[in-house]
């Protein structure tokens, strides 16, 4: 991933600590399928050029239809992440299209910090 920095770094970050709690991880949205957790592309807020605050989402998709049952693993997963090292800023019920398929989610919005050096 030459060129990408502490972007690469963070989103690793992330990727490994969901992997650590025993979840299904995927960052490519080819592989986003139901019972995964998608690691979407980051965003970022830049200061002096120096400091970002990367904002990426976490995306919990469980499998159709969205009822009682996906609600209660998407929201079972969500409090796992919420409680790991992750900072979790906010998240919120949603429906993903992967494909032409809708499936439940719950997005996960996850805040870091890091430094150019």
């Amino acid at each position: 991933m030459a060129g990408t920095g502490g972007f690469a770094e963070t989103l690793t970050s992330v990727v490994n600590t969901l992997e650590a709690l025993g979840l299904a991880v995927v960052t490519d949205p080819r592989n986003a399928r139901p019972l995964t957790v998608f690691v979407e592309a980051p965003t970022f807020d830049n200061f002096n050029n120096n400091v970002a605050d990367i904002t990426t989402t976490v995306r919990i998709l469980a499998p159709p239809p969205g009822n009682q049952d996906a609600l209660d693993w998407l929201i079972s997963r969500a409090w796992e992440i919420m409680g790991s090292d992750l900072a979790v800023a906010a998240g919120r019920p949603s429906v993903a299209l992967i494909g032409e398929q809708q499936l439940p989610a719950y997005d996960l919005t996850i805040r870091l910090g890091t430094r150019r050096t």
